[in-house]
């Protein structure tokens, strides 16, 4: 039986030369595409147990490549479907859209590279949420994303928001203030070898591939 809350992870299929790119030319494209990779795996495998929670979990997928191998490499316990969209405003928005479509009524989104995320965070996210959550990043973007069915997503993601700016939050709460917005905290997400840095020295127990990744480039 479906559940009436679902999340979405946004993603793209890791890819050398497609992912991560800003961790290039520090890394190469293969060790780029790798830690999309691991850094996806850790999370689904955090967050394994949430159907059993009442979350049904989801992945939307990019489509730099044929999916085949990566869609064979998912857990059994996901659904996944493409992304569809000329700019990521219109694919997130997509995205729910097409979950709220399926009968959930509350749905959250977040990306795949995410170390500090956890299944916690996003059963926090639901518990939380009256008509709009959302989890800052600390480069002044956001992490996470859910909203109730029947609030009307378009102004926060059609509105001119210049997406992967540090204006991006700020832009977003300028859109949606007629909404009710609980806030969760702040987590960083890794775009840069700084932000690598930065998570080094606070990986956890479920950042198992992440760690081995780490543990590869330093050998």
């Amino acid at each position: 039986m479906k559940n009436n809350q679902a999340y979405i992870i946004f993603t793209r299929i890791p890819t050398p030369g497609k992912c991560k790119t800003r961790l290039i030319p520090t890394y190469s494209g293969q060790e780029a595409s790798d830690l999309q990779g691991d850094l996806l795996a850790d999370l689904l495998a955090s967050v394994a147990n949430l159907p059993a929670a009442g979350i049904d979990v989801f992945v939307a997928y990019s489509d730099e490549q044929d999916p085949t191998n990566f869609l064979d490499s998912l857990p059994d316990t996901v659904q996944a479907f493409a992304q569809h969209g000329e700019n990521i405003g219109e694919r997130m928005n997509n995205a729910m859209a097409t979950v709220f479509a399926a009968g959930y009524q509350e749905v959250v989104l977040t990306g795949s590279d995410l170390p500090e995320l956890t299944a916690q965070t996003i059963q926090r996210a639901f518990a939380v949420m009256k008509e709009i959550v959302i989890g800052p990043s600390a480069d002044g973007g956001y992490y996470l994303i859910g909203a109730q069915r029947g609030v009307d997503l378009a102004p926060l993601f059609t509105a001119q928001i210049d997406w992967g700016q540090s204006t991006v939050l700020q832009s977003t709460l300028r859109a949606i203030t007629r909404h009710d917005v609980q806030f969760l905290d702040a987590q960083l997400d890794v775009d840069t070898p700084d932000d690598l840095e930065r998570v080094k020295q606070h990986l956890d127990h479920h950042n198992q591939q992440f760690q081995y990744w780490f543990t590869e480039e330093e050998k």
